[in-house]
């Protein structure tokens, strides 16, 4: 292979969000950045749901309103016995997106402001004097990049990591998302479903994309099932109802549940997916990746003025986008675990405690899908009694419960 070689002063692997809005705050900064994206077009293969809070709309400063495809305002919970609860209000509490041109706008935001594309496969990294040796494939050639630092956006399977030695999350749920035309009861709100047949150890979801269509997924820990044999099951049964299912497309991926123990190093950042930084109750990584993008930016500028890109340097980056989203995830996790300690019969009893109108009005009030532990815990003080019963021989349920409170990142 010929062998070609520059150099900058940041490389960043990955154009989803996280590594987007990251080489766009550096290029910001008057630094040379590259953005190396694998794919031939940024966003494509999209492995995500798209479905995102309000905050984070304002947070991806679009001006472009074409690319919501639908505002939802509830959600529909049912189990597997046949148990539902529905809460929901006037207000819009989710976005479903499109992920593919949403990508697509925040790439170009990096170049506009600088950043450099690089189509490339990240191959590996090495330590030079100074910084890292950047190994890429393009085009059938080898090319070499010199970087002072490198940041790893790639994704749960970070090869960045990998290469530089950085552990991985531990836990990972495989998920299988549906692209379908399916008509739903109301376009306005998310249908989710809770079984530990149906989709052990995660859930299975129906989001309302436009008139007609909608975004079908199931996951299951890594281990305890196949997501495509259990997409075929959750077709039959719970969405036999709602009528024909037409698949569109396919995707899927892994998803990280919790943090990577390190996600920082000689002269490297991880962020994103590839740091683990991803909401445990539900998978969605685009918040907690762009509040990770802004930290990552102002730990990488704070080294660059030092002119220190050793770890201790760059470990403020950890202690920040712990202290800012470690509590949140900590409790997230926790409260799943909970969740899944219990049987279906002791979940749809304490679902039917919470279709009182007191607390139904209380979790609708707090609702917020990327702190999800806010209304949680509010209903968790409230349904006391009832979640106690529902614990009665679980002790692992008050356990979780127990840490969730206590939980500080």
């Amino acid at each position: 292979m010929a062998v070609s070689r520059f150099l900058a002063d940041v490389a960043v692997v990955g154009a989803g969000p996280a590594g987007s809005r990251t080489a766009r705050q550096l290029a910001r900064y008057g630094l040379r950045v590259l953005l190396i994206e694998e794919h031939r077009e940024v966003g494509i293969p999209s492995h995500c749901s798209g479905l995102i809070s309000p905050r984070t709309w304002e947070m991806g400063e679009m001006a472009d309103e074409g690319l919501v495809c639908n505002r939802l305002r509830g959600a529909v919970l049912h189990l597997e016995d046949g148990t539902s609860l529905a809460l929901g209000s006037q207000e819009v509490r989710a976005l479903a997106i499109d992920r593919v041109a949403w990508d697509r706008a925040l790439a170009r935001q990096a170049y506009e402001a600088g950043a450099e594309p690089v189509r490339a496969r990240f191959l590996a990294a090495e330590p030079i004097r100074g910084g890292l040796r950047l190994h890429l494939q393009r085009d059938g050639h080898l090319v070499r990049a010199d970087v002072r630092l490198l940041v790893g956006a790639d994704g749960v399977h970070s090869r960045v990591a990998t290469s530089l030695g950085l552990p991985r999350p531990r836990e990972k749920v495989l998920a299988l998302g549906v692209e379908a035309r399916i008509s739903l009861p109301r376009e306005d709100y998310v249908y989710v479903f809770v079984g530990p047949r149906l989709a052990p150890g995660w859930f299975a979801w129906a989001i309302p994309s436009g008139p007609g269509m909608a975004r079908l997924g199931i996951g299951c820990l890594m281990g305890q099932g196949t997501p495509i044999e259990l997409y075929r099951a959750f077709k039959e049964g719970p969405l036999a109802p709602f009528g024909p299912v037409r698949e569109v497309r396919f995707y899927g991926g892994a998803i990280p549940l919790t943090p990577a123990p390190r996600t920082y190093g000689h002269h490297v950042l991880l962020v994103g997916d590839a740091a683990g930084q991803v909401k445990p109750f539900s998978g969605g990584g685009i918040y907690p990746s762009l509040v990770a993008a802004s930290l990552c930016t102002e730990a990488a500028w704070r080294a660059f003025q030092r002119d220190d890109l050793s770890a201790p340097s760059l470990a403020w980056y950890e202690r920040e986008w712990r202290r800012r989203l470690g509590r949140e995830l900590a409790r997230s996790w926790h409260l799943r675990r909970a969740g899944l300690c219990l049987d279906t019969p002791r979940l749809a009893a304490l679902v039917r405690t919470l279709a009182r109108p007191g607390l139904q009005a209380l979790a609708t009030q707090r609702a917020d899908i990327d702190y999800p532990s806010k209304a949680l815990l509010a209903l968790a003080r409230h349904a006391l009694p009832s979640l106690l019963g529902a614990a009665l021989g679980q002790p692992a349920v008050l356990w979780h419960l127990v840490a969730a409170l206590l939980a500080r990142g």
